[in-house]
């Protein structure tokens, strides 16, 4: 079973602009645009770099404040933790949007993975994955 991507959930540029803040640690448009450009994008506009912030703040994966004219932005959560903080909610949406069919597709899938794989995926329900 693969580790889940950033980019499998926000799409690349969504990934690219929250690695841009994890290694600022807090920066505005301007700062986050240009750690984007220095890191091998293309040159974003200033407004959709803006856009995406925004959308990543309204989502509640980025803090914001301000500072003067401008604001800052600050990842809520490290890599790590906002993989599985979105992947709680994809199973809570699951849940609330298919509820028993959901569960039972995802059983049916279970059950045929590889029996090693399932046995893994058994023991990290038992143990709430520690």
């Amino acid at each position: 079973m693969r580790e889940p991507r950033i980019e499998n959930v926000l799409g690349p540029l969504g990934a690219a602009v929250m690695r841009a803040v994890w290694q600022l640690g807090e920066g505005s448009v301007r700062q986050v645009g240009e750690l984007l450009e220095e890191t091998g994008r293309r040159r974003l506009a200033y407004t959709t770099t803006m856009t995406m912030l925004t959308r990543l703040h309204d989502r509640g994966l980025l803090e914001r404040r301000r500072s003067g004219r401008q604001f800052l932005y600050r990842a809520v959560r490290d890599e790590a933790a906002l993989m599985e903080h979105l992947s709680v909610r994809a199973v809570e949406e699951l849940l609330a949007r298919y509820g028993s069919a959901g569960v039972r597709q995802f059983a049916e899938r279970v059950a045929e993975l590889d029996p090693e794989l399932r046995a893994r995926l058994i023991e990290l329900a038992r143990t709430g994955g520690r």
